[in-house]
């Protein structure tokens, strides 16, 4: 029978019997990565992106805003791309096991609220058509999520993700080496099938989740060891600064998380003494050496490294247009339509697709209330990661805390964990994921870590029966 029953939370509601899938791949989870590999590879990628980009020079001419075409016409292949991968969540849902809603979890109440304020800018948008197609475009991206997260465990989930985004980096670098715009060295920036700060984004998730493949908790293997390497040296080859910055931060929060007792009070020990000593060193260096170690940490770029490659005039811009309307703002994305792009195009001179400020671009979307809800929606988040590792000892809950660092940091220079595309459905996945119970933890037993990737293939699913209160389980 393909059915999906949802029990509602109640006092005993973590009594209920779950299957712990102990794995990293299924037949469901590789089915959900090919369907999210081809749906985004429609929404956001072309082949010939980098031979685009190379033959433009990466400047903007004034001749033709993509951007601002993309904004007054629907892309139909898009838009069906979209409702595939939807229409994928509701199926993945009708054959979810049983799983329970956390409605105690402050995740929970926290994306409600966001999510009824985001709908309720429909009423106040400037553009209440436009704002009412592009939620439509995030409902069918929140339902894919929704429905994936019911079906797949977080572990199933997060292999999925690392398939889709190894996918799209070597489809980005054949693409390139096909069309002789892949070199290295000078100002060359990897631009792939779509950005190079979108592809720095799918090497760092790379980067993230490779401990998720470890044999166990301390030791690396091949696989580990190989998605790391790939997912850094793409990050490098794309030069995006604040991707790299937010990416390092993030591994070391997953480390300092992943560790025990007094190894972890001793890790944040040695860092805050290695940074020290950093800036002592810094203190010490020749100008000539100062002149090497600055190349070095704006990755070779020559772009205007003060003004944040043109940020900053256009957050002044931004800023100004928060003030006329503090509150509710704009409606979300019924900002930055066909004109609003054409004119900071042609104001500052370069192609702006949005604010490159996923905080800022909060603020014109639903003002200050709904930047208040996503900044505590973001928090929630981060709580409940910790709280789950605490209770389940799985790496893959420090990893999803990471994950959600990296967006906060990414935020401060990029708008892309906001907009309804592949980004914000992985972090929207993870935090349905956290708010769905489908496994149980028995508080008088130490959970069991994965051991490495041969136990995690077994297809057989193990059916736990201990329960958080130690009630009997129900049939």
């Amino acid at each position: 029978m393909i059915a999906s029953s949802i029990t509602t939370v109640a006092s005993k509601s973590d009594s209920a019997d779950v299957v712990t899938k102990d794995r990293f791949v299924s037949g469901l989870s590789l089915a959900t990565a090919l369907f999210v590999f081809v749906t985004f590879w429609f929404v956001e990628h072309s082949w010939d992106a980098s031979l685009f980009a190379y033959m433009a020079q990466e400047s903007y001419t004034g001749s033709e805003n993509i951007t601002a075409d993309r904004l007054s016409q629907v892309n139909p292949i898009s838009t069906v791309m979209r409702l595939i991968l939807a229409g994928w969540g509701v199926l993945c849902f009708c054959f979810a096991p049983k799983f329970l809603i956390r409605f105690s979890s402050p995740l929970f109440w926290a994306m409600s609220a966001a999510g009824v304020f985001y709908l309720s800018s429909a009423f106040w948008s400037v553009q209440p058509s436009h704002t009412v197609f592009k939620l439509m475009v995030l409902g069918a991206m929140v339902v894919a999520a929704a429905g994936i997260a019911s079906a797949l465990s977080i572990r199933e989930f997060l292999t999925a993700i690392t398939l889709v985004c190894l996918s799209f980096v070597c489809v980005g670098v054949l693409s390139e080496l096909s069309q002789g715009t892949f070199r290295l060295g000078g100002d060359y920036r990897f631009i792939g099938t779509t950005h190079p700060n979108t592809e720095a984004i799918y090497a760092s998730i790379l980067c993230l989740t490779a401990r998720m493949f470890a044999t166990d908790s301390n030791k690396l293997n091949a696989v580990t060891i190989f998605l790391f390497v790939i997912g850094m040296g793409v990050v490098w080859i794309t030069k995006s600064r604040t991707t790299l910055a937010g990416l390092l931060v993030s591994l070391v929060f997953i480390q300092i998380l992943a560790v025990r007792g007094s190894n972890r009070l001793l890790l944040v020990s040695s860092m805050i003494a290695l940074v020290c000593l950093g800036l002592a060193g810094f203190t010490m260096i020749s100008q000539s050496s100062s002149g090497a170690l600055g190349e070095f940490v704006t990755m070779g770029r020559k772009d205007d490294v003060s003004s944040l490659s043109g940020r900053l005039p256009l957050w002044e811009e931004l800023v100004d247009s928060i003030y006329k309307s503090p509150l509710i703002g704009y409606g979300y994305l019924a900002y930055w339509d066909a004109k609003r792009v054409e004119y900071l195009s042609e104001t500052f001179r370069w192609e702006i697709p949005h604010g490159h400020n996923l905080y800022l671009d909060t603020m014109l979307d639903v003002g200050l209330l709904g930047f208040i809800l996503v900044v505590l929606m973001m928090f929630a988040a981060l709580w409940q990661a910790m709280k789950l590792y605490g209770k389940t000892s799985q790496i893959e809950y420090p990893i999803v805390f990471g994950l959600f660092t990296y967006a906060a940091f990414n935020g401060f220079a990029e708008s892309l964990f906001k907009l309804p595309n592949f980004p914000l459905f992985v972090v929207a996945t993870c935090c349905f994921s956290m708010i769905l119970q489908r496994e149980k933890v028995d508080n008088n037993k130490q959970p069991d870590r994965h051991r490495g990737l041969s136990r995690s293939l077994e297809l057989k699913p193990r059916l736990n029966r201990s329960s958080i209160d130690g009630s009997q389980p129900v049939s």
